[in-house]
């Protein structure tokens, strides 16, 4: 903990702050992944499920 302390103390009020906006950039971005494979893992459920079922509806 000492040497992140003396790692932040040689650091300005700017670089801190650039820092904290990168984190924040790079959370919100996998947020937004993490949704978009979610959605593209529910269309394949769908469709792998079911396009069968419409099939057998189809052709009856």
């Amino acid at each position: 903990m000492l040497i992140m302390g003396n790692y932040l103390a040689g650091l300005g009020f700017q670089e801190i702050l650039i820092g904290g906006l990168g984190i924040l950039a790079v959370g919100f971005i996998l947020k937004k992944l993490f949704k978009l494979a979610i959605s593209i893992a529910v269309v394949i459920v769908l469709v792998y499920y079911g396009l069968p079922v419409l099939q057998t509806v189809m052709t009856k």
